[in-house]
């Protein structure tokens, strides 16, 4: 038995002798993928310096180079310096004795800028700023990062933090993350203005799919913000931010929202709150979208092009946006809400759109808005309104002023009804830059076939008068069976 031990007690002595010189020949692939991963979320350029490794620890240096003005060339660099211990006994971390390494990361910074190395010279921390990184057994790794308070002055303006934390986690591929990032409150003054920033906190628990990072939840709170100036004064409190991402059947449904609880601006508006859903996505459109905004081209024939090839993408069967927006001000609210929606049951690959009246042509787009009748009566505007009211342009109902606009596969109507030719032609010139287009909606307030006649000051002969009643007769009958085609559109759309 007593051998048994001795021979148990060898080995693990020799396990935790070898162990750490293997976990230290992974730990600088390990190190450089990491920073690699942070490199290609944030843009900056990341340069790595010396890497020494010895048997129970390594070292490392990098450099991050942010751009501060691309005219002048001018960058500021952060030196990272890291100091890794290798485990799995972690006799030197405080946070944890057991793990494939720790380590902590100091940082200074550099600027060739005269003025931006007077700004990082004025900088004083209470506190060195200290990042702890820990890989657990199974490859798990967290990432600390505290700055207890800092200060600095340049010229006139002088800023103020009480810190900032983070929490940060991965699993072992780096494509699910969760943490919190806590700012606490800061202040920005000078002799024009003061500025205060309450505490803002953010949560995510994201996950990647197909190397972006739209899975998940993201959520951040503003407690509030005021400003203060000798021309004026605004705040703003209790702001909330969430995003949210699911994947369902190979698409992304994803929803957005924003509320500001009380606003205090040179705006007739205390409150706002807005939401979107973007639903059933085509997955490769965000990677598209990403390559998109990391292009410089300013050829606007290429750029409308790309627009396009995005916008083909995105219409896939069931693809649809749904956005809310909610006002209060004036002793009212506001409520406009937005739907695009997309319906095919013809191969979506087939889809091709060249020019934005393709693009409308493939859409059911509604769009409504209702304000309380008090808060238009304090602008001044309940006299204007009366024209449109007489012409069923917009609709008073319960005390709330309401118009909805719909334009269906090329069809506009106001208010379920026909759009006003000229209403229809302007919008479809700002829309297309093509103001010939009819509206092919059904008529509700005139038969179809209803003959509009015109007065002609010239003679005409009687053989002309025929031929020009058999022409009219005959445009009569087209403009009805158009009619009658785009009446079933409306009624699917409805349905829809």
């Amino acid at each position: 038995m007593k051998n048994i031990l001795l021979i148990l007690l060898i080995t693990v002595i020799s396990l935790l002798m070898v162990l750490p010189k293997i976990i230290g020949t992974q730990v600088k692939a390990h190190y450089l993928t990491l920073w690699q991963q942070l490199a290609n979320q944030s843009g900056y350029e990341v340069d790595h310096g010396e890497f020494k490794s010895s048997w129970f620890s390594s070292s490392g240096t990098s450099v991050i180079s942010i751009p501060i003005d691309a005219v002048k060339d001018e960058l500021i660099k952060i030196d990272l310096n890291t100091k890794i211990s290798h485990g799995p006994l972690l006799f030197e971390n405080p946070h944890s004795l057991v793990g494939l390494m720790a380590g902590e990361i100091s940082f200074s910074m550099q600027s060739g800028s005269k003025e931006i190395s007077q700004l990082i010279d004025n900088l004083q921390v209470t506190e060195s700023p200290l990042a702890v990184v820990h890989v657990g057994l199974t490859g798990v790794m967290t990432l600390g990062f505290s700055v207890k308070e800092f200060s600095f002055s340049a010229q006139d303006v002088q800023v103020r933090s009480e810190g900032i934390s983070s929490q940060w986690r991965s699993n072992k591929e780096l494509s699910a993350f969760i943490g919190k990032i806590t700012v606490n409150p800061m202040s920005i003054s000078s002799r024009a203005f003061n500025l205060e920033i309450d505490t803002l906190s953010s949560n995510f628990n994201t996950s990647q799919y197909n190397g972006l990072n739209v899975l998940g939840s993201q959520n951040l709170s503003l407690a509030g913000i005021d400003f203060r100036s000798p021309t004026g004064n605004a705040s703003v409190s209790d702001v909330e931010l969430s995003y949210s991402g699911i994947e369902q059947n190979n698409r992304i449904n994803s929803q957005f929202e924003i509320s500001i609880a009380k606003l205090l601006v040179p705006a007739p508006i205390n409150s706002v709150s807005y939401s979107a859903e973007l639903l059933q996505v085509d997955p490769e459109f965000y990677l598209q979208w990403v390559n998109l905004s990391q292009q410089q081209s300013q050829d606007p024939v290429l750029l409308k092009q790309q627009a396009m090839d995005l916008a083909t993408l995105l219409l896939k069967p069931d693809t649809a946006l749904h956005q809310t927006l909610r006002l209060q001000g004036m002793g009212g609210h506001l409520d406009a809400t937005a739907r695009v929606e997309y319906q095919s049951s013809s191969d979506s690959s087939a889809t091709t759109i060249d020019n934005l009246a393709d693009l409308l042509a493939l859409l059911h787009i509604t769009a409504s808005v209702a304000v309380d009748k008090v808060a238009i009566d304090q602008t001044g505007m309940t006299p204007i309104l009366g024209y449109y009211l007489e012409q069923d342009l917009i609709g008073l109902k319960n005390d709330r002023y309401q118009v909805e606009v719909a334009l269906d596969k090329g069809s506009l109507n106001i208010n379920q009804k026909p759009a006003p030719e000229e209403i229809a032609s302007q919008i479809n010139l700002m829309l297309t830059g093509n103001p010939q287009q009819r509206n092919t909606a059904e008529s509700v307030t005139e038969p179809p076939q209803t003959k509009v006649e015109t007065s002609d000051s010239s003679p005409s002969t009687t053989s002309d008068e025929e031929s020009d009643k058999a022409t009219a007769e005959a445009d009569g009958q087209s403009i009805t069976d158009a009619n009658e085609g785009d009446q079933n559109n409306t009624k699917q759309g409805g349905e829809q």
